[in-house]
């Protein structure tokens, strides 16, 4: 009895995963039904670089495919046949880069609209997978979100180790940015912003943790691309990768001028003999720190008054008076003092828990004790939990 055997035309055009395990592929995009199935990654010939020659040739009773295709940088099969063995940090990263797919991502996303929150969620991991610098921001900032929420983890994350990590990988691509990598060092500074604070209180960072956060805030406003001549080229400089990301969180244009300083800034800045050679930028700093101020004599949303307040360190404040803080100058200090009062109006999250009290006490033993009275309405501002009260304290103080 004779069997017929069904003829079977091989695809030349299958997804390379289904290549390598020699089985049909029905070809559909952008993932085929095996792929979707086995839970893989689903790549076609046309987004991979075909690699042949790479690979020594292939003897007749090997288990590769001769249509192989080199996934660089992933292992080769005949690595991938030996057996994986997993390291500590291995079995660790992936363990971070769940927990930031499934949860930190999503915690974020809240506070942001939809593009926003779709970019953290989809668009920053990806992004991530071809610039190791942006991996190791989100590995840190996952790090920091599960010690944070889970308590028991702490004292077992090598929280200062993946910190440091990702501040040195980013001060390397800085300093040699492009166009290819300038998106991917902007959400590396703005997710490394993020956690500054929560960072530093974990590893227990002497100094103010405010110094290093707005650091970071203002460096993703600071990345250009370097000059180069016109190419012909199918982008357009309107696309998110090129165009400036100021006003993360909004600009202060919808709050009217305050008119006047903070009554005890506005002493220290014109006190008698201060000779300080910043004035000017001092004074404007200060300027918008009290139109902030301003806003709490008025009906306010709490969600609309939180981007204010990041807004101050993200997109309002100047680079000069960031620099005068990490020089400890008195005036920045007591400017600071008055904005880390406001922290008493953000969420009580692990993203700034702590950090007024810390950073005023910080402030107060450092300034010269000549200065110590100017910020005397801060640090009481420590003591009170009622937000109307606070607001109306602050407001005071702005009209003396």
């Amino acid at each position: 009895m004779s069997h017929s055997i069904r003829s079977h035309r091989k695809s030349r055009t299958g997804c390379n995963n289904c290549k390598v395990r020699r089985v049909k592929c029905n070809e559909a995009k952008p993932h085929c039904t095996g792929c979707i199935r086995g839970g893989y990654e689903c790549l076609y010939a046309a987004n991979v670089t075909v690699n042949r020659q790479a690979n020594p040739p292939v003897q007749s009773n090997s288990s590769v495919p001769k249509d192989y295709i080199d996934l660089q940088p992933m292992p080769s099969f005949q690595q991938l046949s030996e057996g994986t063995v997993y390291s500590a940090k291995h079995i660790l990263d992936i363990r971070l880069i769940h927990h930031y797919c499934i949860f930190t991502a999503k915690y974020f996303a809240k506070a942001f609209p939809e593009k926003v929150s779709i970019a953290l969620m989809v668009d920053i991991p990806q992004l991530g997978f071809k610039h190791e610098f942006l991996m190791d921001a989100i590995l840190l900032v996952s790090m920091t979100h599960l010690s944070c929420t889970d308590p028991v983890t702490t004292e077992t994350l090598p929280v200062y180790l993946y910190r440091d990590q990702a501040l040195r990988s980013l001060r390397r691509a800085v300093a040699d940015i492009s166009s290819q990598t300038l998106r991917a060092v902007r959400g590396a500074s703005v997710l490394l912003a993020t956690v500054s604070l929560a960072t530093d209180r974990i590893t227990k960072q002497s100094g103010l943790w405010t110094a290093n956060w707005l650091t970071l805030a203002l460096g993703q406003r600071n990345f250009h691309i370097p000059a180069s001549p016109p190419q012909h080229s199918t982008t357009t400089p309107s696309q998110d990768d090129i165009e400036s990301p100021s006003n993360r969180y909004g600009s202060f244009t919808d709050i009217p001028a305050p008119g006047t300083i903070v009554a005890d800034i506005q002493r220290a800045l014109y006190s008698k003999g201060n000779d300080c050679a910043h004035l000017e930028i001092l004074h404007k700093d200060a300027m918008e720190l009290s139109r902030l101020i301003a806003v709490l004599e008025h009906p306010y949303e709490e969600s609309w008054l939180e981007k204010k307040i990041k807004a101050w360190a993200f997109d309002v404040v100047s680079p000069e008076f960031v620099e005068l803080v990490r020089q400890a100058q008195p005036l920045a200090l007591i400017i600071l003092a008055y904005y880390l009062a406001l922290f008493k109006f953000l969420p009580d999250t692990w993203t700034y828990q702590g950090v007024a009290t810390h950073d005023i006490g910080e402030i107060y033993n450092t300034i010269d004790p000549a200065w110590v009275g100017y910020i005397s309405v801060p640090k009481m501002a420590l003591q009170i939990n009622d937000r109307t009260a606070l607001a109306q304290m602050l407001s005071t103080n702005r009209h003396e």
